[in-house]
């Protein structure tokens, strides 16, 4: 049976792998093949392409590099630091402890410690990539937030008492701030009425990133190289587990 269970893992963490390689490598190939234009620059392409259309909405796929800047931040409740995206979290450690019994009828306790999530909030507001030709306006919701800041993390011990009981809580908070360099990719348009970038829809990518255009190629490169060994030796040996199993009689 341990061939089995074994080689049955190895394949179902090859699968995934799979997965999570091919997806690393389309990211990386987003973010490398997309261009970086300046507000200047996309007031300019703008302003050209609206000229030759007869009708329908402006949608240009680009990067943005800047500073960020918001005429009305969230403020994240923990922490009270002013931002344009929070997320806070509330985590319950928990001891719990029950008996089990074997065949042969001997009783035994087992303890353990659980995490529960009591609560997990965010919030958002539309604001500003800035650069050195002006601004645009970038619209938040349904981005990808990578890199966001850790501003408030702590545990609190509770005096609970008995084989079942809380142990203490972890509150913890992440922050986009104001001022900070970003990076954006996604689609610039002018749906709703007003030119800024935000989510389209469908299968495009929209990243806004607090790590550089570098950091996340590089990174993403990493993932890519890792998972190439892994996916197929995981494969490998998972069958060869399987077939192991097959052939011998004691698993």
């Amino acid at each position: 049976m341990g061939f089995y269970i074994g080689g049955g893992a190895c394949l179902l963490i090859a699968i995934i792998g799979f997965f999570v390689l091919g997806a690393a490598k389309r990211k990386r190939e987003d973010i490398m093949g997309t261009e970086t234009y300046s507000a200047k620059e996309i007031q300019e392409v703008y302003k050209t392409t609206k000229e030759e259309m007869l009708d329908g909405e402006f949608s240009f796929p680009c990067e943005l590099k800047g500073s960020i800047e918001a005429d009305a931040p969230v403020t994240a409740p923990m922490s009270g630091k002013r931002g344009v995206w929070y997320r806070s979290t509330v985590e319950r450690q928990r001891q719990e402890t029950h008996w089990t019994t074997d065949k042969k009828g001997r009783r035994r306790k087992i303890t353990r410690q659980v995490w529960e999530t009591v609560s997990d909030e965010n919030d958002r507001c539309d604001f500003h990539v800035v650069d050195e030709s002006g601004r645009t306006l970038v619209r938040s919701t349904g981005a990808e937030i990578i890199g966001a800041h850790v501003v408030f993390d702590r545990y609190e011990k509770e005096p609970g008492y008995g084989e079942n009981r809380v142990l203490g809580h972890r509150r913890q908070e992440w922050l986009v701030p104001l001022g900070v360099p970003v990076y954006a990719l996604g689609h610039v348009t002018d749906r709703g009425g007003e030119l800024a970038m935000q989510d389209v829809g469908g299968d495009d990518r929209y990243i806004i990133s607090l790590k550089s255009e570098r950091e996340l190629v590089e990174g993403l490169g990493g993932r890519v190289k890792l998972w190439r060994v892994l996916v197929p030796v995981l494969g490998i040996i998972g069958v060869g587990l399987i077939v192991l199993g097959l052939f011998n009689p004691w698993a």
